[in-house]
Formats: C-alpha cells, sequence, structure tokens
C-alpha cells in the first residue's frame, strides 16, 4: 500500500500535571519543555490536538490552547495551519512580529508599523539627493557615530521628544532597536539586572538576554479609571533592593503597549529612585511626535544617567533604519565602539534622506496626516468595541484592549486569526513564564484600508461575545 507523504503520524503525548501548583497551562508548557530536553519528545514530532489533549487532561480547550501558546512563545513548538502542531527544530522560528514577503494577506492588526501608507515619497527624496551637490561623498565610509550634519539632525529631532541634546553626545544608529542594543551594551554589562515594566515592547526581553543582560519586571502603578499608569516608583526602590539592578528600561510617552503618557511627577518619582539607587536610565520614545505636547524627556531631567533614543520610523521612514542616541557624556566614546563593532556606521546615504525630509518639513507634513487618519481609527476602534474598555486616545496609535476575565487573550489571538484579522495577545509583552493577562493589543495603522479596518473591529468584538457566552455555558453552576 504506497504511503501518503502527506501524512503525519501523531505523537501520543499526555503530560504529568496532577502536581502543579500553578496555572494549569503553564504547568502542560513546562511538561512539554521538560519532554523535549530529556529526549521524549523529538524534533518534528506532532503534538495531540489541542481538543483531543484536553480531553484526555479533563481541562478546557482554552487552557490547552494557552499552554501551546506559551510553548510556541518559548519557540519550543510551531503550528502549521491544516497540519497541526510540531515539536521545533532547534534553529529558531521566524517571530510572527516580522513581515513575510510572501505572507497570507490578513488584516494586521497586530504589529506596529503607524501608517506607512501616508509616509512621504521616496522617489521624490531619492531624486531630490540625486541632484545634492558632493553625494558621491556618502559612498564611503564615516565615522561611527555619524557625519556632523546628520548628527544635527538628530539634535532637531530630539527637539520634538523633549530634549535640547548636546551635538557631541548625539550619534546616528540603525533605527531604534539598534539604538537600544548599543545603549544597553555601553550601559551595562553581561550578567546585569535591568528594570523593564511589566508589560513592555516585545524585543526588549530576548535584546537583553542576548547581551547576558537580566530583565526584571517591575508593575505599574494603577490609575483611577483602572488603567495602567507608570512604573510603580516604589516598587523600582524594591527590585533595586532586591536584585540588584543597575538600570531600567522605560517607555515615558505612549508605552507599549498600554499606551500610558507619565506626567510629569512620575517621571520625577521615578528620577528620584534612579538617584537613590544609582540607576542609568534607558528611555525609548519612538511615538511620541504624535502627541500634541511634549513633556520633559528624561535626558532633560537626568541627564548624568539616561540614554535617549530618538527614531523616525513610525513617523516617515522605516525602510532608511535610521535613528539617534543621546548619552551621558562619559559613555560617549563606548557609544561610538559599540556602533563601530556591530555595524561600523548607520547609512549615511539614508541618514542624508531623513537630514533632507527633516530640513523641508516633511516630516511635519506626514504626521499632520497621520494625526488626522489616526484620530478617526481610535474612534472607530472605541466604538466598534465599545462595552469592553480600550485604553489608548486620539493622538495614540494602537490600544491596549481590556478583555472579559473569561475570555482567554491567547485563545481569543488564535480565533481572531483563523478568520483574517491579527492582534497580539498579552503574553508577547511579558516576560517567559508569566500566565497571560486579560488584553489583547490592537494597532490602528498598518491596515491601509479604512473599510477592512473597520470589518476586523466588527471581527474581534463578534468574537469577543461568542467566546464570552460559551464561557457562560459551560461555567458550573451553584
Amino acid at each position: 500500500m504506497p504511503v501518503n507523504d502527506n501524512i503525519v503520524l501523531m505523537t501520543i503525548w499526555v503530560p504529568n500535571i496532577e502536581a502543579a501548583a500553578g496555572p494549569i497551562y503553564l504547568a502542560i508548557a513546562d511538561a512539554l519543555e521538560a519532554d523535549i530536553r530529556a529526549g521524549a519528545l523529538a524534533q518534528g514530532d506532532r503534538l495531540p490536538p489541542q481538543r483531543e489533549l484536553a480531553y484526555r487532561l479533563g481541562v478546557t480547550l482554552g487552557t490547552v490552547t494557552r499552554a501551546y501558546g506559551e510553548a510556541e512563545r518559548r519557540r519550543l513548538v510551531r503550528g502549521e495551519t491544516g497540519r497541526g502542531t510540531f515539536v521545533a527544530p532547534e534553529s529558531q522560528t521566524v517571530s510572527p512580529l516580522i513581515p513575510q514577503e510572501d505572507e497570507a494577506r490578513s488584516v494586521d492588526l497586530a504589529r506596529n508599523f503607524a501608517y506607512p501608507h501616508l509616509n512621504p515619497s521616496l522617489s521624490e527624496g531619492l531624486r531630490r539627493m540625486a541632484a545634492t551637490a558632493g553625494i558621491d561623498r556618502l559612498n564611503g565610509f564615516v565615522p561611527s557615530e555619524g557625519l556632523k550634519a546628520h548628527r544635527e539632525t538628530g539634535v532637531l529631532v530630539f527637539r520634538d521628544y523633549g530634549l535640547e541634546a548636546d551635538l557631541a553626545r548625539v550619534a546616528v544608529t540603525c533605527g531604534a532597536q539598534h539604538g537600544i542594543q548599543v545603549t544597553c551594551q555601553a550601559l551595562f554589562r553581561p550578567g546585569d539586572a535591568v528594570a523593564v515594566d511589566r508589560f513592555t515592547y516585545p524585543s526588549i526581553f530576548p535584546l537583553l538576554a542576548g547581551l547576558g543582560l537580566k530583565p526584571v519586571p517591575v508593575p505599574a502603578l494603577v490609575r483611577s479609571d483602572g488603567g495602567f499608569g507608570a512604573m510603580d516608583p516604589d516598587a523600582l526602590a524594591r527590585a533595586a533592593a532586591t536584585h540588584g539592578i543597575r538600570g531600567v528600561f522605560l517607555m515615558p510617552n505612549m508605552q507599549n503597549p498600554t499606551t500610558h503618557t507619565m506626567s510629569l511627577e512620575e517621571r520625577k518619582d521615578l528620577v528620584k529612585v534612579a538617584r537613590q539607587a544609582d540607576l542609568r536610565i534607558v528611555e525609548d520614545d519612538p511615538y511620541t511626535p504624535f502627541l500634541p505636547e511634549t513633556l520633559p524627556a528624561f535626558g532633560a531631567l537626568a541627564p548624568e544617567r539616561t540614554a535617549s533614543i530618538a527614531s523616525i520610523s513610525k513617523v516617515c521612514s522605516p525602510g532608511s533604519r535610521i535613528g539617534f542616541v543621546h548619552v551621558p557624556a562619559a559613555y560617549g566614546d563606548s557609544i561610538r565602539n559599540k556602533i563601530g563593532e556591530s555595524t561600523w556606521m548607520a547609512s549615511p546615504i539614508t541618514a542624508e534622506l531623513i537630514a533632507g525630509w527633516v530640513r523641508e518639513g516633511h516630516l511635519f507634513k506626514t504626521l499632520r496626516l497621520k494625526r488626522k487618519a489616526n484620530r478617526q481609527r481610535f474612534l472607530d476602534a472605541r466604538d466598534l468595541l465599545a462595552p469592553h474598555v480600550l485604553q489608548s486616545g486620539v493622538n495614540k496609535v494602537f490600544g491596549w484592549l481590556r478583555l472579559p476575565e473569561t475570555v482567554d487573550p491567547d485563545a481569543l489571538q488564535s480565533a481572531l486569526a483563523h478568520q483574517g484579522v491579527s492582534v497580539l495577545s498579552s503574553r508577547y509583552f511579558q516576560a517567559k513564564g508569566r500566565a497571560s493577562a486579560p488584553f489583547v493589543r490592537v494597532t490602528f495603522g498598518s491596515e491601509p484600508s479604512d473599510d477592512r479596518f473597520r470589518w476586523a473591529l466588527g471581527r474581534i468584538g463578534a468574537t469577543i461575545a461568542e467566546m464570552a457566552d460559551m464561557s457562560d455555558l459551560t461555567r458550573p453552576v451553584g
């Protein structure tokens, strides 16, 4: 009898979770990781379907969905549409946050691409560059910190971030993420612990780990409306005393993912703790230009200990890969070295493109268009996702959606993906092994079509209602 190559045998795997003390889904994921490490499960083994494993364990389908989702986040398994879930190879799979050239066209409310369809005309920018006298000088090596003219552009950009930057302390980087990398390398040593928000920028966890740094999640204050505020300064002080942290990573404006913008008082409270505990501050502020009012940056409030990062990727040109860092004077040579060691220099060609756009006022024009589009997108999201609370605002390019306690964020993300809508569960914004909280992030600007955006919001609202109703039906009575 011929063998069908498309048929993959399923591994009969049932974890022992009887002694689990914490959340069941984490116990399943931990057991899966242990069995892979022990060799009981091999690369390419197909795991039982989620519904079948739920039946065998006597748990809900949502619990197994969360367990498989956590395992995928740990890069232990990979899901293949129509085929099942498989033990992943040792080499890492591509993150779902990274776009693929040939990926299926879903409505993207997961990745935070802030209205790239409204960016300035690249062809016009390149024509302007081609006509610039002496342009060929950019086709060679330049200092690792960048040319003076391009660093002067950084000074102008930082002004919009609430920081009067010192030209001698500005360097050009290959975008904000490269800026985070080199500043952390300059400010910290392998083995140091760095405080981060409980919910924070997803890439900070692998970035810190790759540098040999230990992230220490710190809870946020709770606002009077029940939303998340700034990092709790008292909790930061306790973390400094308990974990010996050497620094703190902060997003003071439009924090990702909670959208909170720190008040001046919140900034001063955190600076006070940083000075008392001698913490170095890394502030990342990619969304600041979208806000109508700019408060003083940490680089202005605590210049002796703050490395500030600015980027124009969200504003006008992610393809240019240009960002800027502003560091304390004592770390200037270290920053130059770290940029040189990692990539020698940011491209002076694309830095010149950005400098021209800044000089000609294209950043302001682009921001005006994006703010107008974002205002309507936020209003649509607020109305179509009601009665669920969306922490966001008219000038914020994403929202942090609170779910009913009975709706699992991982299961919601998975259910929406099957309908052609992508969002991100709270687990992407937390340290590994933490239980998912009842939130998903919804971005406003990655989908060009207003009609498709509103349709996707409708699917989110309807799916939440369906999952909440199903949970009510299965809840024990009495």
